[in-house]
């Protein structure tokens, strides 16, 4: 019966029904704080300032919330922001994310998992599935399948962050990690938040063309398409893309 009912209903049906069953929860949501070793989850600024930060994993999403509202972003994806929200707020507020080259993402995604991650469930999952994998190039062509991109968030698809089913963006700005300085400051003029980025690791944004082989970079191109597509990646760099009407389209100035 669950396998029929998630085949007929999309993931953000299901939360619609679960937000009518449990409205107060979603009440709370939006303005809980949550504690961690590492700093404060919580959605209340959004509110406050009217907008929505979709944090793609791997891609600095950490470090501009943090400028920006001294908080922690969540891993929640534009359509759960939709129902969390609901469609009015969802669709006035300013809505963002970055993106980052899908080969640069796994590698860095790769090398965060086997070094331990963000805490101990993230320690044990490495354990568990990447134990024996000491070589980048075999996870991706040997142990990384199309099946196994939903065995960890950091293998999602960045689409799946900020599309519909039907690939249409919804969100209002895409910011990309190569550019996130002139990115942020546009964003941050935007909300008139009078901040500063930190310097993010230069080491996250040098180095991973060297760690692949010709196999392996055929084999990112294989299980991310629709990222490369949308965000006009290609392995040493990219064409910038904006949203303009619901749509992807090529930046007049290419990056």
């Amino acid at each position: 019966m669950r396998t029929l009912y998630r085949r007929l209903l999309s993931d953000e049906a299901r939360h619609w029904l679960y937000k009518l069953r449990h409205p107060a929860e979603f009440r709370e949501l939006r303005r809980v704080v949550h504690p961690s070793p590492k700093g404060d989850f919580s959605l209340r600024k959004f509110d406050q300032y009217q907008c929505i930060v979709v944090h793609i994993t791997k891609r600095a999403g950490t470090s501009v919330a943090k400028a920006l509202f001294g908080e922690l972003p969540y891993h929640y994806t534009a359509t759960q922001y939709r129902v969390i929200f609901g469609r009015r707020d969802f669709s006035r507020y300013f809505k963002f994310a970055f993106v980052r080259n899908p080969w640069d993402r796994l590698y860095s995604a790769y090398s965060y998992l086997k070094g331990g991650g963000w805490d101990a469930k993230d320690k044990a999952w490495a354990e568990q599935h990447l134990t024996g994998i000491d070589d980048f190039n075999q996870f991706v062509t040997e142990w990384l399948t199309p099946a196994r991109l939903d065995s960890h968030m950091h293998f999602w698809p960045q689409s799946r962050f900020i599309c519909d089913r039907r690939g249409r963006p919804l969100i209002d700005y895409l910011g990309y990690f190569e550019t996130i300085a002139d990115d942020f400051d546009q964003i941050r003029r935007r909300l008139h938040i009078e901040t500063t980025l930190p310097h993010t690791n230069a080491s996250e944004r040098i180095g991973y063309r060297s760690a692949y082989s010709p196999e392996a970079v055929e084999a990112v191109a294989r299980l991310y398409p629709e990222d490369i597509a949308r965000f006009g990646y290609h392995f040493d760099g990219f064409q910038r893309m904006q949203i303009s009407n619901g749509k992807f389209i090529a930046a007049r100035s290419p990056a």
